[in-house]
């Protein structure tokens, strides 16, 4: 069996050109352009029953949020597109229409095929952006930073919980699933101030672990302090077990950054209306996750997040 990291553990030594970044990173960096890619798949990122307009929101949603997450405004989106049928076709175009109209995206372009009668759908597409005067990486923590977090967690897990159960679902969780946001204005505001920065897509525990491991230091997650939305406290409660899954859980699309002291302030100026900047924990010097819940340890899950695997 194959793992994610694995894979690209190997393509790394490929990855040798300065725009790279070392492979360290979410995105390639070219001049003042920023670059990502993404993919999506039937049954893995989406339900085969989601609504074709949900599928293109999401596809755009997180990669867009890649770029987020370097304080980049998108500038053009190129589409990997499986052709299925024509009127989830249709309907895929008029999603991908209104998702980069909210934006201010443009569609340059990209490529089409068929696939046998019956397979899974999969999609992808990559985003240009034009970057701040920072573009934080993975790699920038230093101990002392404080970890922070713009948005909630946990909201996605929990939606798709609840269509696993009953297809038929609707409401804000199921929402959080099918259409996550990519914090565009949120990024520009983190990215001057931050030390390093990347968004939540696997699971707040693995992504942490990703950037401790790049920054080579440790990190201090407390899991009170986590950020829960009151749609998933009504669902999923709010004690340590559904803390735990909202920091596995993965598909969130917040923001986590490190900031250095004194800079809390400037940041939450930038913010745009209704964002809350929330303290996690701190990086320290070390390797690791520590995990805590209001002063008293925690042992780490077996598995913080999720990684795919062949």
């Amino acid at each position: 069996m194959t793992g994610e990291l694995e894979f690209i553990a190997g393509l790394r030594a490929l990855a040798t050109a300065g725009a790279a970044r070392g492979f360290d990173d979410d995105v390639a960096l070219l001049g003042d352009l920023v670059l990502t890619h993404d993919m999506i798949a039937e049954g893995v990122h989406y339900l085969p029953g989601d609504p074709a307009e949900s599928v293109a929101a999401k596809l755009v949603a997180v990669t867009l949020s890649d770029l987020a997450a370097k304080g980049a405004v998108p500038i053009g989106v190129l589409l990997g597109y499986c052709l299925c049928d024509g009127a989830w076709d249709r309907a895929f175009v008029g999603g991908l229409r209104a998702a980069l109209a909210e934006y201010d995206c443009a569609l340059l372009g990209g490529d089409t095929i068929a696939l046998p009668h019956g397979a899974p759908r999969v999609l992808g597409l990559t985003a240009i952006g034009r970057a701040g005067a920072r573009v934080p990486d993975r790699a920038g923590g230093r101990a002392g930073d404080g970890l922070w977090l713009v948005g909630t967690l946990g909201d996605s897990a929990a939606g798709l919980a609840v269509l696993l159960a009953d297809a038929t679902a609707s409401g804000p969780l199921v929402e959080a699933y099918r259409r996550p946001r990519a914090m565009i204005a949120e990024g520009r505001a983190l990215a001057p101030q931050a030390s390093a920065m990347m968004d939540v897509s696997d699971g707040l525990l693995i992504d942490a672990g990703r950037m401790a491991a790049a920054s080579k230091v440790g990190m201090a997650v407390d899991l009170a302090a986590l950020p829960l939305s009151a749609a998933f406290i009504a669902q999923r409660g709010n004690d340590r077990a559904a803390r735990l899954f909202a920091a596995t859980g993965g598909d969130d699309y917040a923001l986590l950054a490190a900031l250095p002291p004194g800079t809390e302030a400037m940041v939450r100026k930038s913010l745009p209306s209704g964002a809350q900047l929330v303290r996690i924990g701190e990086l320290v010097a070390g390797a690791g996750i520590a995990l805590h819940d209001a002063g008293a340890p925690v042992e780490p899950p077996e598995s913080p997040g999720y990684e795919h695997h062949a």
